[in-house]
C-alpha cells in the first residue's frame, strides 16, 4: 500500500467497513481485532484498502483539475497569449473523465 494524502483515511475507512462487515457476519471477536488495527494483513482489509485507493486516485485527479479551474490566472485575459482556459477548451476536464492526469500530453 502506497501512503498518500489519502492513505489514512483510506486504512480507516477499509477498517470500518470490513469490521461492520465481520460484525454482521458474527464474527465479534474479528471485527474488534480489525477495529483495533490489527487485522490489516486481513484480505477483506487489503481489498478494501485497494478498492478505495483506486477511488482516491480518481478524486485526486478531479481535486488537481478543479483546482486549475478554479485559479483566476487560469481565466486572465491579460496573459500574454491569453487566457489558459482559452487554450484549455475543456481538454483537462476531458483527461480526468477519461482516467488521465489534467495535463496528459500524447507526444
Amino acid at each position: 500500500m502506497m501512503p498518500d494524502r489519502y492513505g489514512h483515511a483510506a486504512i480507516g475507512m477499509a477498517r470500518s467497513f470490513v469490521s461492520g462487515y465481520l460484525e454482521a457476519a458474527g464474527r465479534a471477536d474479528l471485527s474488534h481485532m480489525v477495529r483495533a488495527g490489527e487485522g490489516d494483513d486481513f484480505p477483506e482489509v487489503r481489498a478494501a484498502v485497494e478498492m478505495l485507493s483506486v477511488q482516491a486516485d480518481v478524486l485526486r485527479r478531479y481535486e488537481e483539475a478543479l483546482g486549475q479551474y478554479a485559479d483566476p490566472g487560469f481565466w486572465d485575459e491579460a496573459t500574454p497569449g491569453g487566457a489558459l482556459a482559452l487554450h484549455d477548451s475543456g481538454q483537462m476536464a476531458r483527461n480526468v473523465l477519461g482516467g488521465r492526469p489534467p495535463f496528459f500530453h500524447r507526444d
